[in-house]
């Protein structure tokens, strides 16, 4: 008589990390580790711009509108900014300025310096919460920047 089947468990089924940069050792885990760089990679990546010359106080627009009329929906569920990414035309020495906002109330969330630099990143470690139906907005603080773009990545879930 065969022996009875029992149903597999994810997690004890192992796992070989070897060779794809995953710190998993069994398969539930495994699962986990991708649902979480999934959240990473498939992150909206959203962006504001204003071509010609953006000088302080300069709210940037995304889609033609600025944003702190109509700023970037943040609709993630614990929603948290990862990174801001900028470049211009040429090297520029100001001041980004990343706003939440619900229309009416404006919370300033961070203040980013650039100096001489024609592009520039800033990886947030820890993320910066922000709040699930809020929008997100940009301005330049000080200096000004000509053409230019800024982008954001944000880290949540659709659940």
């Amino acid at each position: 008589m065969p022996a009875p089947f029992t149903t597999p468990v994810a997690k004890s089924t192992p796992f070989d990390n070897a060779t794809n940069g995953f710190i998993s050792t069994d398969v539930q885990a495994a699962i986990e580790e991708i649902q979480n760089n999934a959240q990473v990679s498939a992150s909206p990546g959203f962006s504001w711009g204003k071509a010609g010359n953006a000088n302080a106080n300069t709210w940037l627009a995304n889609e033609g509108v600025p944003s702190n009329i109509t700023g970037r929906n943040i609709f993630l569920i614990n929603p948290k900014l990862t990174a801001i990414y900028t470049a211009c035309a040429s090297a520029a020495t100001y001041t980004l300025e990343i706003y939440q906002h619900d229309g009416i109330t404006y919370t300033l969330l961070t203040t980013l310096s650039v100096t001489a630099q024609r592009t520039k990143a800033f990886i947030f470690d820890p993320p910066i919460l922000l709040t699930t139906g809020k929008e997100l907005a940009v301005k330049i603080g000080s200096g000004s920047a000509q053409n230019i773009v800024v982008g954001a990545l944000l880290k949540g879930t659709l659940t």
